[in-house]
């Protein structure tokens, strides 16, 4: 029998596990180079090393409620006169701050509407005012401050909404069920009084600590 040379075994041996190494690195993931294409098959951390970086993903947003409440005129006050709550969009602060109170009220836990008018355009409809106040109270008469423009031609329309639905109730006829008033106690003969009749000016000289009175009806 031949004697096998051991250097021809040594040699045969060499060669299957080169052969071997280098089937298994064909098997492995490329290296990717920077600005190059990304091979499909690196996974995160592979890329990384590779000097691949994935696109950032930005995930939906979920739609914004809208805003649910008093419009942007409207101030809530407590039926102390301080506020309690104001709408996203504040109106800038002009001249000073005056003393009302209303009288003739229903006692009943309920919201007072105080609608201020700077033009006769929307008179009196408290939606279409230049600002309106919300008080709150449970008597007969309530006292609040207002921070109203000096010099200037002003008309304040007022009711107490009962029922909680946020305007001025009427019956099948159009006459009002719940209590309102006007400025100067104006009146109107067959309806609500004109622009000019409940309008009225705060001069400079004007007594802050004066109390205005509305009576409602």
């Amino acid at each position: 029998m031949k004697k096998i040379n051991p250097v021809f075994v040594l040699l045969v041996i060499t060669g299957l596990a080169s052969g071997f190494l280098l089937l298994q690195d064909s098997m492995l993931p490329q290296p990717v180079e920077s600005g190059g294409i990304p091979n499909e098959r690196l996974t995160t951390k592979e890329a990384a090393v590779a000097g691949t970086s994935y696109p950032a993903v930005t995930m939906p947003q979920a739609d914004t409620p809208p805003a649910v409440g008093v419009d942007s005129k409207t101030t809530l006050m407590s039926a102390s006169g301080s506020e309690t709550g104001t709408s996203a969009e504040t109106i800038p602060a002009v001249g000073q701050e005056h003393k009302f109170c209303v009288i003739g009220l229903t006692p009943k836990t309920s919201s007072v509407f105080v609608a201020v008018f700077e033009s006769e355009a929307g008179f009196p409809k408290s939606e279409l005012s230049s600002k309106t106040t919300v008080v709150s109270t449970t008597e007969g008469q309530v006292r609040f401050s207002l921070e109203l423009p000096q010099n200037q031609p002003i008309a304040i329309a007022v009711f107490q909404d009962i029922d909680g639905n946020g305007t001025l109730s009427k019956n099948q006829i159009g006459i009002p069920t719940e209590p309102y008033g006007f400025s100067n106690n104006a009146r109107g003969l067959l309806g609500p009084p004109s622009f000019s009749q409940a309008v009225f000016k705060i001069s400079d000289d004007y007594d802050r600590d004066e109390l205005i009175e509305i009576k409602v009806r």
